[in-house]
């Protein structure tokens, strides 16, 4: 679609391993009305790991020069952050508030609490195996022991990251951003499913009460993959806020 001024621009940073493909169906979906582009982070798609451990801060500054790329003067723009995306989104926003026009946070990872004894635990355990998996006649069973344990403390991101992309996500994952929502200003919408396992619905009524003049709407039977899972009434809901 050729782009216009009169055409609104919609910028999604998706979340954690999250990518062009994996919201390919989406953008499919929305280019009928909109624009869309998908900006990779760094660690996901075709975009490599940088060299040092980023934090939110880094991939705020690697989106804000994105976007001033993608930008047409005159041109509408929203900027839609799916879970890690909407850490990052919220960042952006609180430090350059008038970058875009709108805002759309779905699933946003802003409050990052403590990490719970039982997780620590389980890690403890998980790390400890490897010695214990490694005697003779045991050996087979690390793997499986190991996701196993890894699942039961819902820390399947960490497991599945190594190198520096580990780093990363330690790192990010202890950032809470929610002391910079009251700085954002400008239009902002926050879409949540009711069923969302990964962040919990509390966190988006929180993040409407800092916000000023934002607007929550929760899917109902929606999980965290709204653009997945519910994609059609996600467009509906953006296609209204963005009039």
């Amino acid at each position: 679609m050729e782009s216009t001024p009169q055409n609104k621009k919609l910028i999604i940073l998706p979340g954690w391993n999250g990518s062009k493909q994996t919201w390919s169906d989406f953008v499919l979906l929305a280019e009928s009305d909109f624009e869309v582009e998908v900006i990779e982070l760094p660690c996901f798609g075709e975009e490599s790991c940088p060299s040092s451990i980023w934090g939110v801060e880094e991939y705020s500054q690697f989106v804000k020069d994105k976007i001033i790329s993608l930008k047409q003067e005159g041109q509408p723009t929203i900027l839609l952050g799916h879970s890690f995306g909407g850490q990052v989104a919220s960042y952006l926003l609180s430090h350059e508030p008038n970058i875009v026009d709108k805002l759309i946070l779905s699933g946003a990872a802003i409050y990052r609490r403590p990490e719970s004894i039982r997780n620590k635990i389980f890690k403890f355990i998980a790390k400890s195996g490897k010695i214990v998996f490694s005697l003779p006649g045991l050996n087979k069973l690390a793997g499986f022991m190991r996701k196993l344990l890894y699942k039961s403390a819902g820390t399947g991101d960490y497991n599945k990251t190594t190198g520096i992309k580990r780093d990363i996500f330690l790192k990010i994952n202890k950032q809470d951003v929610s002391e910079f929502l009251p700085a954002i200003k400008i239009p902002t919408l926050i879409v949540w499913g009711d069923k969302d396992s990964f962040v919990p619905v509390k966190d988006a009524e929180l993040i409407a009460n800092n916000i000023v003049g934002s607007k929550l709407e929760v899917i109902k039977n929606g999980t965290h993959g709204l653009h997945l899972w519910k994609k059609e009434e996600l467009l509906n809901i953006i296609k209204t806020f963005s009039n």
